[in-house]
């Protein structure tokens, strides 16, 4: 199958307005839409914006959840950014989710007394994803994750699905 694809696209090359595409980005598997390049690399890119992506739901890795005692979420958040003054007794009250980007990520958490942006929380915690919703129990942290994948450009699961259906 990777041969064949290679083979039928040997010497061509993706354009964008008369150019090399300058970042071609792919990732694994999106949450249902991809990312704006501005969102998660800061870089607005003509040709990197959100888009529906169907068919990913099937993915291996569409879901995924990380468990952390809270003890270990104030430890990483704490050490992270010394300024966010997270305890244990104020954990639910301090943590939100401030805003989304149009793919559906988190764009901005707030922390305590400081705003992060969600990748970098992704970063924190080793998530699959920014597309990520938190729920607190008495003992511990729960992050549910949808996508694998920073998600600008081309899904790769998202383009296999386009492939089967004759794309």
């Amino acid at each position: 199958k990777i041969k064949n694809a290679v083979d039928c696209t040997r010497g061509q090359i993706m354009t964008y307005d008369g150019y090399v595409l300058e970042y071609p980005q792919f990732f694994s598997t999106s949450s249902g839409k991809t990312e704006d390049a501005k969102d998660v690399f800061s870089v607005d890119v003509p040709y990197l914006k959100s888009e529906e992506s169907q068919g990913e739901e099937i993915a291996p890795k569409y879901e995924s959840t990380c468990e952390f005692s809270i003890d270990d979420f104030v430890k990483k958040v704490n050490s992270s950014y010394i300024d966010a003054n997270l305890t244990k007794s104020n954990l639910p009250a301090m943590v939100s989710i401030k805003s989304y980007t149009e793919g559906g990520s988190v764009k901005e958490i707030q922390i305590g007394e400081i705003l992060i942006k969600g990748t970098d929380f992704r970063k924190i915690f080793g998530l699959n994803s920014s597309n990520f919703n938190i729920q607190f129990t008495n003992n511990q942290v729960i992050i549910k994750c949808r996508g694998y994948g920073h998600g600008v450009g081309m899904s790769q699961w998202g383009a296999n699905g386009m492939a089967e259906e004759g794309y």
